[in-house]
């Protein structure tokens, strides 16, 4: 029985992979266009106006992207309510992040979720830097150096999580919450994250450890378990 579902998803595959080589010019360009895309950003946002035509495209001929995708080991994500494509690689694919940016985006997640029913121009909820810090000296009990903060939120904004409305940031700086910042954190990880986080800063607090020491430790955006 395996034997021949593995020859039914091969012949499957096979039939999907045959449909890029009937695309149009036009077409062609526009697959290689999204495929680049999406491995070079990791995130396709439906929200974000640069990226529609290639959601889009993504969506219409989602078979035979996923069996190109297959073929190099990786699996294609599509959450059309949220509105994000990604994609699921090996380990090595997994994003690595600092304490600090880990809990940057626990709180962008909170406020993601606090702020998603409103409408703005850029269809996508947004707050104010000084939020961010307010929240940040809530979870964690300290206040976080804002050159370090400013530096978070420009990595976030290169994962693709964030965007800020200004080049140079300052407290008063929108920061639009993108939907892949629910992609990579569901609310049960979000929750779990939420927990340490506040566990580890009592713990801080009540050994003295300065702020430092917690910038060298590492957390690990683990994906693979969003569901």
């Amino acid at each position: 029985i395996r034997s021949e579902e593995n020859g039914m998803r091969r012949r499957k595959m096979t039939d999907d992979l045959s449909l890029i080589a009937e695309y149009s010019d036009q077409d062609r360009d526009l697959f290689r266009k999204s495929l680049h895309r999406l491995l070079s950003e990791s995130f396709i946002i439906r929200a974000v106006k640069d990226d529609a035509a290639c959601y889009s495209f993504i969506v219409r001929n989602r078979s035979a992207v996923e069996a190109y995708l297959e073929c190099a080991g990786w699996i294609l994500r599509v959450d059309e309510p949220l509105g994000v494509i990604s994609w699921k690689g090996p380990g090595s694919a997994r994003i690595n992040l600092t304490k600090d940016e880990t809990i940057i985006l626990v709180i962008a997640r909170l406020i993601y979720e606090e702020k998603k029913s409103e409408i703005t121009l850029l269809d996508t909820p947004a707050a104010p830097v000084s939020e961010f810090l307010e929240k940040h000296q809530s979870l964690t009990g300290a206040q976080v150096k804002k050159t370090r903060f400013y530096e978070v939120l420009r990595r976030l904004q290169a994962l693709k999580l964030i965007r800020a409305e200004k080049t140079s940031m300052s407290p008063d700086t929108m920061i639009s919450l993108f939907p892949s910042i629910a992609f990579a954190l569901d609310s049960v990880a979000v929750q779990d994250l939420y927990s340490k986080i506040t566990r580890d800063a009592a713990s801080s607090a009540d050994r003295g450890e300065n702020e430092a020491d917690e910038e060298n430790e590492e957390e690990v955006l683990d994906a693979d378990s969003t569901e």
